[in-house]
């Protein structure tokens, strides 16, 4: 029986070993890639498990700003102390900070950009006002620096240089033009406010001519008088 299949089958011999070699393959795949696979994982792990080098914390750099207060006079909507960053704040930044500037303020006269250092005294000038630019912004400690002119006696009598007063109802327009910021206009408006309104009854009044704030009137105080 066993001759009569062989003879009968004996050409399909090759059959059964292509079966075996395949399955054979296929086993031997199957396992070098579960092999593969678990390679791969345990490399995985042992990366995950590495302690890691510790980190040194970032150091922040503390703030170096230092900080200031400015005294703001003159034509702004709230004079007072108001703080600022010293070397940072800027002119404009700090009227903002006191209501800003009136309408009657001439900014002109000031560097609005300009950075601002402790313990300034900025006055804001009034539009007319005639105020010497070291007097708009200043140190606290820097002396008042104002200077009296000597009245010279115009009857042609050179008379000795002292400090004499100018009285404003007396004082014509040359008297007038030898106090510090008063030019041939604000001389002659004096004098026309003087024969409009009469004799000037105090020295504050002098105030009322148009172009003559508090910061003018400060510097002319010592050199006036009404007697």
């Amino acid at each position: 029986m066993w001759r009569d299949y062989w003879q009968r089958y004996r050409r399909f011999w090759w059959a059964p070993c292509l079966v075996i070699i395949l399955l054979g393959g296929g086993l031997f795949w199957q396992h070098s890639r579960q092999q593969r696979f678990l390679s791969t994982n345990q490399q995985l792990m042992a990366q995950s498990t590495k302690p890691k080098a510790p980190t040194k914390p970032v150091k922040q750099k503390k703030s170096t700003l230092k900080g200031g207060f400015v005294d703001i006079k003159g034509a702004v909507a709230h004079p007072g102390i108001y703080p600022i960053c010293v070397t940072k704040t800027r002119l404009f930044e700090v009227l903002k900070q006191a209501g800003d500037v009136t309408d009657a303020a001439d900014t002109s006269q000031l560097n609005l950009a300009q950075t601002l250092v402790d313990q300034l005294v900025i006055y804001v000038p009034t539009k007319g006002e005639a105020v010497p630019a070291e007097e708009l912004v200043k140190a606290a400690d820097e002396p008042h620096k104002s200077t009296a002119t000597h009245a010279k006696s115009q009857s042609g009598v050179t008379t000795e240089a002292t400090a004499t007063k100018i009285n404003l109802n007396q004082a014509d327009a040359t008297q007038l033009q030898t106090l510090n910021g008063i030019g041939p206009k604000k001389a002659e408006q004096i004098i026309a406010y003087r024969d409009e309104q009469g004799q000037f009854k105090q020295i504050e009044d002098l105030q009322k001519v148009g172009g003559i704030g508090p910061k003018t009137f400060e510097q002319l105080r010592p050199q006036i008088c009404v007697n």
